[in-house]
């Protein structure tokens, strides 16, 4: 109080002690010990700090590697941000529609693209509907904020003769990266599904035809592998322990570039799907991928709708 030169000064600290201790009180602080003798470390309550609880939220889900390198890039934004605008300490239960806003705002004043804010949003989104389910809201007002207007690059994949011959360059360079390319590229699955297959295994089963093209490969490696190895490991060649999903796109991305097609290992992908769309229509392109609805399979079915116009235009009605 040494500090405060009249009246209304010392009543205003004194209200912000006695709010701090109301708050120190809340959250299981005992002032004869001093020390939080409530609060469970694993436990996100109403009173946990903002950033704090999404951290321990983070920590609850699970998930393939990839989301939770994707949840852990948007966690590293949820933080940088909640500190600029002060809200990392501030009790979960007072975050408000308002603070999120404004916080995805401030991404976009720093020219983080309308993709990258929205994904975080998402995220968020994903944080508050655990928050939710812990009672702790009402409802999950995060799904109350307007997604930013973003148009998807279009995807580059492989349309021509030359792209195929490219394509092929492959095997001279890295044969069994090859031979699993063909495989992934004629599956439909993604590399995180790719890397569990093992040779009878005993997990949970998906099934999935193997298409024509590829089965000599398949058969190659079923040869090979011991069973309960899986199938795809180092080398992709069959072995006892699992791959990193991200050593193979790694790996894969190198090669593709090399040999000198511009896209991502998953354009690969993207390229059969669409090729099925193409020929069979779009749901038979979601049922090999395993897509419960056709809306994910338009996101790899990139030039479906151009598809969709031409069978159209072949439609022979007598009138």
């Amino acid at each position: 109080m040494n500090r405060a030169k009249t009246l209304k000064e010392k009543q205003e600290i004194t209200q912000t002690i006695i709010a701090n201790e109301i708050k120190n009180l809340e959250r299981g602080y005992n002032p004869l010990t001093n020390e939080y003798v409530v609060e469970d470390e694993h436990l996100v309550s109403e009173f946990t700090p903002f950033v704090k609880a999404c951290e321990m939220a983070l920590k609850s889900f699970h998930g393939v590697e990839s989301t939770i390198i994707d949840l852990n890039n948007s966690m590293k934004h949820i933080v940088n941000y909640a500190t600029i605008l002060r809200l990392e300490n501030k009790e979960l239960k007072n975050i408000t529609k308002g603070d999120i806003k404004q916080l995805l705002m401030k991404m976009t004043i720093d020219k983080h693209s309308n993709y990258r804010v929205n994904k975080t949003r998402a995220h968020l989104s994903k944080f508050f509907s655990h928050f939710t389910e812990l009672d702790i809201f009402q409802v999950n007002f995060i799904e109350g904020i307007s997604k930013l207007e973003h148009t998807s690059k279009k995807k580059n994949i492989i349309r021509t003769e030359e792209d195929w011959k490219k394509f092929h360059k492959i095997k001279d360079l890295n044969y069994s990266l090859y031979i699993f390319l063909n495989i992934f590229l004629y599956s439909g699955c993604r590399f995180e599904e790719m890397i569990q297959i093992k040779k009878e295994g005993r997990h949970s089963r998906s099934m999935r035809p193997i298409n024509m093209h590829v089965w000599k490969y398949w058969k190659r490696i079923c040869e090979i592998a011991q069973p309960h190895q899986y199938m795809f490991s180092f080398d992709q060649m069959p072995n006892d322990n699992p791959v990193k999903a991200h050593s193979l796109y790694d790996l894969s991305g190198k090669h593709i570039r090399k040999v000198g097609l511009d896209m991502t290992e998953y354009g690969l992908k993207h390229t059969f799907l669409n090729l099925v769309s193409k020929d069979f229509g779009l749901s038979k392109a979601a049922e090999i991928a395993g897509h419960t609805n056709t809306k994910t399979t338009e996101k790899y079915a990139v030039d479906w709708q151009g598809h969709q116009v031409e069978r159209n235009k072949k439609i022979d009605i007598s009138i």
